[in-house]
């Protein structure tokens, strides 16, 4: 897949093929991180959509019927004894709605035949009519799918979506020739450019920093933009994330499923991460928190534990509760910053392992070590032809290999360190 953006997050413009195996390396604030959170709003989006389809028109007939439970409820209080049995199907979530409007007729023909004003019978029925359009009338697919990414956008660039300074920006995910969505910004403002084609991945993850696992008692209670509904925006007390946090942490505390879904690739990725850290991270639900266990039988609290073995204790998590698999994404943003250069080889290896059983990843690093680790490892794996390694500079994107660029700018540092040997020879 080809993803194309101009002035989104902190790039100008980027250009980049998404590939089994894509690394996007680059000095800080360039726009590496960019490219991930947008791939993953867009995955998100699309296959939420459908979801918020079926529960945004049901929530809404829902209401109705709700409303309508009450205005009868007040009725019957004043003027007007209904069965107890009648009002329950109305306000009850175990009836479909067919049933519901049955009991809605049943109720108007008996109101009709009592002493209830014209004017109150007519609001009743005007009730019942309204909810009658809205079961029959079909979805605007597009303004739903325009709804999604406004929300989940906003919901990870906490409406900044546009570069700074810019009031236009756009966003094209392709697949050959197709387009599989493309997306017009205005003023921070998403609009959909065509209809969208349904894409290969089902679902994406983006790990940012391991110490989420420190935070589990403020992140059990906090919410993103993308699950805050309007009635509950002015609820006082709130912690509010961005939705990539959120996200992993609701997977990482997900229950297990066993072996029901023990695929080839969470046998191997299991057995590989246990070696490196000597036992694994699992989620207590009694201790309501995350701890390590080790290989050697004793158990270590989370906040005890070293940031790298957190690394991979996520990824341990995320596989055996099923979030790794042939049709997710899985982002890692800078996974360097943790990790000892041993670990960040191994880390590597794992990625790869990955990305040849078929799981797609995407890397953001400034690490050398990293970097190299993924281009060997990627090789000898046979990948070559299906992983790309792109530079962030000049907060732009070039769809383009740089590795021997990338290996230039990282280096950098070491050629002021060898200015530094000069200088000394020279005085001496």
């Amino acid at each position: 897949m080809k993803l194309i953006l101009k002035n989104i997050g902190l790039l100008k413009d980027a250009e980049l093929e998404l590939s089994r195996l894509s690394l996007i390396a680059g000095e800080n604030d360039n726009g590496k991180s960019t490219v991930g959170k947008v791939i993953f709003c867009l995955v998100k989006a699309i296959n939420r959509y459908r979801e918020d389809l079926e529960e945004s028109k049901e929530y809404r007939i829902e209401e109705e019927f709700r409303n309508v439970f009450f205005f009868l409820r007040t009725l019957s209080n004043e003027r007007y004894e209904f069965k107890s049995d009648t009002l329950r199907t109305l306000q009850s979530s175990e009836y479909d709605f067919s049933t519901k409007i049955d009991a809605l007729n049943q109720i108007i023909d008996e109101l009709k035949n009592s002493f209830l004003e014209t004017e109150t019978l007519h609001q009743f029925i005007n009730l019942r009519d309204k909810i009658l359009a809205m079961i029959e009338k079909p979805e605007d697919t597009r303004e739903l799918m325009e709804n999604a990414l406004n929300k989940v956008f906003v919901a990870e660039f906490d409406s900044r979506i546009l570069l700074d300074g810019e009031d236009e920006g756009f966003i094209g995910l392709y697949e050959q020739n197709i387009k599989l969505i493309e997306v017009k910004i205005f003023k921070n403002k998403i609009h959909l450019v065509n209809n969208v084609e349904p894409i290969v991945l089902e679902d994406a993850t983006f790990i940012e920093t391991p110490l989420i696992l420190n935070n589990h008692d403020l992140l059990i209670r906090s919410k993103s933009a993308f699950n805050l509904k309007k009635r509950t925006l002015s609820h006082l007390g709130i912690p509010y994330t961005t939705f990539h946090t959120k996200d992993l942490f609701d997977k990482l505390i997900e229950p297990p499923f066993g072996d029901l879904f023990d695929t080839n690739i969470n046998k191997l990725v299991e057995r590989k991460l246990r070696e490196v850290v000597n036992g694994e991270i699992i989620y207590d639900n009694r201790e309501k928190d995350f701890i390590f266990k080790k290989d050697q039988g004793s158990s270590v609290p989370i906040r005890n534990t070293a940031s790298g073995i957190k690394v991979f204790g996520i990824l341990q998590l995320l596989s055996s509760n099923d979030f790794i698999n042939k049709k997710s994404l899985l982002v890692f943003d800078e996974p360097e910053n943790h990790l000892h250069p041993k670990w960040q080889l191994k880390l590597a290896e794992i990625l790869i392992d990955l990305a040849e059983q078929g799981v797609y990843i995407l890397v953001s690093s400034h690490s050398p070590y990293m970097i190299e680790a993924l281009k060997r490892y990627s090789d000898l794996a046979g990948l070559e032809k299906e992983s790309s390694f792109y530079l962030a500079k000049e907060n732009s994107i070039q769809n383009k290999d740089k590795l021997e660029e990338i290996f230039q700018v990282l280096s950098e540092p070491f050629e002021v360190f060898r200015k530094m040997d000069r200088e000394i020879l020279k005085d001496e």
